[in-house]
């Protein structure tokens, strides 16, 4: 279930291109299961940009786990997000503001017969994340990706400059999905 956290900003809700301000990005994950397939992740990711009248392109780490411990599922997996508008009151960013810019593969992975997964080469980075629904972001090929994998996606917000200063809250969704 999708759940955002909100945090106080020290900073008045005004235009102020030379003062700081933080952006909290609030994850909240929907978990789906084929069998045993399974995502999860505790990620809390945060960024902050100063204001100073040009557009900027911060990016924040967002580590999941997908767990493929099924005997009988080895037609890979893909990886879904979709990300809610960032908003601080009546103030928001772009509904186009956040994409993934890439997804590399683990290094390693645990659990019986692991293997780490094989990208199907279907995903083109940066990928922009809808505000609803979802769109793969990682697609693991057939006979790849069992066992427990970690992994970690880099996200790009596009922040304007005319943004107002504030904390601004977003809620990630993730879900796994049989085949590639």
């Amino acid at each position: 279930m999708p759940v955002a956290t909100r945090a106080r900003s020290p900073l008045l809700s005004r235009l102020a291109r030379s003062s700081a301000f933080a952006l909290i990005a609030g994850l909240g994950f929907a978990a789906s299961t084929w069998g045993a397939l399974t995502i999860s992740s505790t990620a809390t990711p945060s960024f902050a940009v100063a204001l100073n009248g040009t557009d900027q392109a911060p990016t924040y780490s967002l580590a999941f786990t997908v767990a493929n411990t099924g005997g009988g599922n080895n037609s890979g997996w893909r990886v879904n997000a979709a990300a809610t508008q960032f908003l601080n009151g009546t103030n928001a960013f772009p509904t186009t503001a956040s994409s993934v810019v890439t997804v590399p593969n683990p290094g390693s992975c645990t659990g019986g017969g692991c293997n780490t997964p094989t990208p199907s080469g279907l995903v083109v980075y940066p990928v922009t994340l809808p505000t609803t629904g979802g769109v793969a972001i990682y697609n693991a090929s057939a006979n790849t990706g069992k066992g427990t994998n970690v992994m970690t996606a880099t996200v790009r917000v596009t922040a304007p400059a005319n943004i107002i200063a504030g904390t601004y809250t977003s809620t990630v969704t993730l879900q796994v999905v049989s085949g590639p």
